[in-house]
């Protein structure tokens, strides 16, 4: 499976402006993702919550603006006269993670429970079409430079949170990457960390481990319906 992130809102988001205007930003996206469909399993656009969450906000509102972004592509691919079922498959979605175990599990699952609504309004074929794929990443925003080591505690339980809400990938960013390059020490620990997850937490042989329990499915029902206010 391939990913090639092209998020043209994200970048005019982050930076301001685009190299290129808006529209034909995302006629490009829209030649991108028909050239794409001749590889089987490729993703070519990729809303990105990590420029929310990096920058402060919360669960509730990273999930609004990023499903948001991932409507705006929906609406700039069809009417370009891409399917809706091609369109929707072009789609990864990016978020950040943070510090809330819970709350953070529980947006992941009302992102999906969301964005099945929102393809459902452009009246796709099959269902699924309505499927959501996620990939997370660990935040930045509450690193610390003072003690580093202790981020690695702080990812760990990150990524936790991202499997258990349901992340089809994740991404453990390295202890120091806020302050230096990331060196082999740095790295080899992330991606241990992510090892230990799946060898020895066997958080991959289990599909919605929080399904049934009230108090997150209570909790995922609030940022759901927050979020879509939003």
């Amino acid at each position: 499976r391939v990913n090639i992130v092209a998020d043209p809102l994200g970048r005019l988001l982050a930076n301001g402006k685009l190299c290129v205007p808006v529209e034909e930003g995302l006629d490009y996206l829209a030649d991108l993702v028909r050239e794409s469909t001749v590889i089987p399993g490729m993703r070519c656009v990729e809303p990105s919550g990590t420029l929310f969450s990096n920058a402060g906000t919360g669960p509730v509102a990273e999930l609004a603006y990023t499903l948001s972004m991932g409507n705006e592509y929906m609406a700039a691919l069809t009417s370009r006269g891409i399917k809706t079922e091609t369109a929707a498959r072009a789609i990864r979605f990016t978020f950040g993670t943070g510090p809330d175990f819970f709350p953070e599990m529980a947006k992941l699952r009302a992102a999906r429970m969301l964005w099945a609504v929102i393809v459902k309004k452009y009246g796709p074929e099959t269902e699924e079409a309505s499927l959501m794929h996620i990939h997370s990443v660990t935040g930045r925003w509450n690193k610390t430079l003072y003690d580093p080591h202790v981020n690695m505690l702080r990812t760990q339980t990150e990524a936790m949170s991202a499997v258990l809400g349901g992340a089809g990938s994740v991404t453990v960013e390295p202890f120091d990457v806020i302050f230096r390059s990331p060196d082999e020490f740095s790295e080899r620990i992330a991606r241990n960390q992510q090892l230990l997850l799946m060898e020895e937490a066997h958080l991959d042989k289990v599909s919605d481990p929080g399904a049934g329990s009230y108090y997150l499915e209570e909790l995922t029902s609030m940022i759901a319906h927050e979020a879509w206010k939003i």
